[in-house]
């Protein structure tokens, strides 16, 4: 019987997600005594495979390379406007805090009270 390393055991699960087969059938189709694909399971995590059907099921996937294009475009642009908006509240809040760093400076000035705790405070 073959030896395998590492990195052809995750092949070999990773075949087997995607292969839709029963771990009985995959094992006898690569020709892995059932128990010796079971150790592999319980060494690597037995992943739950029972909602990849569901899942393909009910996402859109693109079938076309143009359909792909436009989806990834689709998600640069929902991205790009994302982060536009993030920026935008960002300036806003640099604003908002210097305005209240400049109304606790003015009010220190006027009523001559410390408000904000001296940082050498030792």
């Amino acid at each position: 019987m073959k030896q395998y390393n590492e990195i052809e055991k995750l092949e070999l699960l990773r075949r087997y997600l995607t292969s839709g087969l029963s771990i009985r059938a995959f094992s006898a189709s690569v020709g892995i005594p059932v128990s010796t694909f079971f150790g592999y399971l319980r060494a690597y995590g037995h992943p739950d495979t029972s909602s990849i059907p569901f899942l393909m099921k009910h996402e859109e996937l693109p079938t076309t390379l143009d359909e792909l294009r436009a989806q990834l475009l689709e998600e640069r642009k929902a991205h790009e406007a994302e982060l536009k908006r993030l920026k935008k509240e960002l300036a806003q809040e640099k604003l908002r805090c210097l305005a209240n760093s400049t109304m606790i400076d003015l009010a220190e000035k006027k009523f001559n009270i410390r408000i904000r705790k001296k940082s050498d405070a030792g």
